[in-house]
């Protein structure tokens, strides 16, 4: 397992100077990403689901008082395996083109920080840990064929006594039949969240 400030300052090393609220949604992409597709976490910090979206606490300590992480001294990004390193790579290369704003609105939208928060407004604090089993589950929905990951979305939602807005429904049944990408889906998302 590696080490959460070598996977920083592997994110770091890909994206160059970074904000650290963009650096803190980076990590919890690569830590649900390598969840969902290896079945262990990339890494042991807890991720806490605060007002901004996911964080990882000992991160955030050392860049608490920074408005640009240059670097990440604290890691080594070469002490991760390749297989880690990758992981990274394909998260920056996913991710890295959204602000922090745009990741962090996408985290508010994700099951595992809503289920973490458990219903408190975003304007409440919280330092509740993100559930690693919910986000293993809810990213390799992702990747499931789509059919699958609508039932199981679906599934989930109604088992947990959550509701479903009517907009998410239609992008998903969109999806499923075709009719829109993944990506297409999210960036709508994106731009329906801007003009609230």
């Amino acid at each position: 397992m590696a080490d959460v400030h070598d996977v920083a300052a592997a994110v770091i090393a890909r994206t160059g100077p970074e904000s650290p609220m963009k650096l803190q949604k980076l990590l919890y992409y690569a830590q649900a990403w390598h969840l969902a597709e290896h079945g262990e976490p990339l890494f042991d910090a807890e991720i806490e689901a605060w007002r901004m979206g996911p964080v990882v606490r000992s991160v955030w300590d050392r860049h608490r008082h920074q408005n640009r992480v240059e670097a990440w001294d604290e890691g080594d990004a070469t002490a991760l395996t390749p297989r880690e390193s990758q992981l990274v790579a394909s998260v920056v290369a996913r991710y890295g083109g959204f602000n922090r704003d745009d990741l962090s609105a996408m985290t508010h939208d994700e099951e595992p920080w809503q289920r973490a928060r458990a219903g408190l407004p975003d304007s409440e604090p919280s330092s509740a840990p993100l559930s690693r089993a919910v986000m293993a589950a809810y990213f390799r929905r992702q990747v499931t064929d789509p059919l699958t990951a609508a039932a199981e979305a679906l599934a989930s939602v109604h088992i947990e006594g959550l509701q479903v807005s009517a907009d998410a429904v239609t992008a998903a049944e969109r999806v499923r039949n075709g009719e829109l990408s993944t990506d297409q889906a999210v960036a709508q998302r994106i731009e329906a969240l801007r003009g609230r």
